[in-house]
């Protein structure tokens, strides 16, 4: 699974778009093609509400793919914590890293192994 990595205050936290955020969007928004609605909300305040309520829960999912994994990374913030640790001035760039770590989560990585032989393939 690919990640995405926000920094607040100085601490790293890892990002990812799990299935179970998924199917909480799809809760939430009765489709996926509702993030992006819920996000370009005219009214900044919603705006950052659903921001905030998306990137916790994509913090939740890193912790979770952290501990899964061995990988060091600070306890997710909660969604009150969040709105402790932003504001609007970085609506913006919340909803950049939002968009980073779907495109990174949908992102396809092929892997070739060499034949077994050793043998090279043509074309190489």
């Amino acid at each position: 699974m690919r990640t995405a990595k926000l920094t607040i205050d100085g601490r790293t936290y890892l990002l990812c778009f799990s299935a179970r955020v998924m199917r909480a969007c799809v809760d939430r928004y009765g489709s996926m093609s509702g993030v992006n609605e819920a996000l370009s909300d005219t009214d900044p305040g919603k705006a950052l509400d659903e921001s905030i309520w998306l990137l916790s829960s994509m913090m939740d999912a890193g912790t979770r793919y952290a501990r899964l994994n061995g990988l060091e990374c600070p306890e997710a913030l909660t969604y009150d914590q969040m709105y402790d640790a932003c504001g609007i001035d970085d609506l913006e760039g919340l909803k950049g890293k939002i968009a980073e770590t779907i495109r990174e989560s949908n992102r396809t990585n092929v892997e070739v192994e060499p034949p077994k032989n050793g043998a090279a393939t043509p074309g190489s």
